[in-house]
């Protein structure tokens, strides 16, 4: 039930970021591949034992992941806009040129932005457009997207999945590959030796 309305992946990554655990060292730490580590961090849902098995290797309990939000980057009761935009641009892994491009405006004027306690009325209005959500959504951090976006999003987390899991499959092969044509250029050169 919580993981429904928790996507666990993005929680799981917000946890991370105010850890400062890079994701290279979550996916060492785990024991698997970089890949593998981006791969949970797209998933909506989790197994409660994957979820523990995280917990405690990043030093958190079970309950306090999955009371994270109340943890968001907040001043006593505000929010703190630029790094709710920061967080925000994290989660959906947007490209910052291209969103300062969106918003029309510079690199420059976008990491001020993210140096800001509060937008401006037009600031807000600006970033949440550019963000693709409402105001209401930047505003109220736990809030549930709904309706096409929310779907869209969704189904562009499935193919991203599927994106992931066939290119580590696609590495494993790889090195499969290699391991071979390494074993028979070795064969190739006993042979050689046995000729002579």
């Amino acid at each position: 039930m919580q993981s429904s309305l928790i996507h666990m992946g993005q929680r799981l990554k917000q946890i991370l970021k105010h850890k400062k655990i890079k994701i290279v060292d979550f996916a060492e730490m785990a024991g698997f591949t970089n890949q593998i580590a981006h791969y949970h961090l797209r998933k909506s849902d989790m197994k409660r034992s994957t979820m523990e098995r995280f917990c405690s290797l990043i030093g958190i309990t079970p309950e306090e992941f999955l009371r994270w939000n109340s943890g968001l980057q907040m001043n006593g009761s505000q929010l703190h806009h630029g790094n709710r935009m920061q967080q925000i641009i994290a989660e959906k892994g947007l490209n910052k040129s291209k969103l300062a491009g969106r918003l029309k405006i510079s690199r420059r004027t976008m990491y001020n932005f993210f140096e800001k306690d509060s937008f401006s009325p037009d600031e807000l209005d600006r970033v949440a457009k550019g963000l693709d959500m409402t105001v209401e959504a930047f505003l109220n951090p736990g809030m549930i997207q709904e309706g096409t976006r929310f779907a869209e999003n969704e189904e562009l987390m499935i193919l991203r999945e599927k994106y992931y899991k066939l290119l580590e499959e696609n590495n494993l092969l790889l090195k499969e590959n290699l391991q071979q044509r390494e074993e028979i250029l070795q064969l190739k050169k006993e042979l050689a030796g046995h000729r002579k």
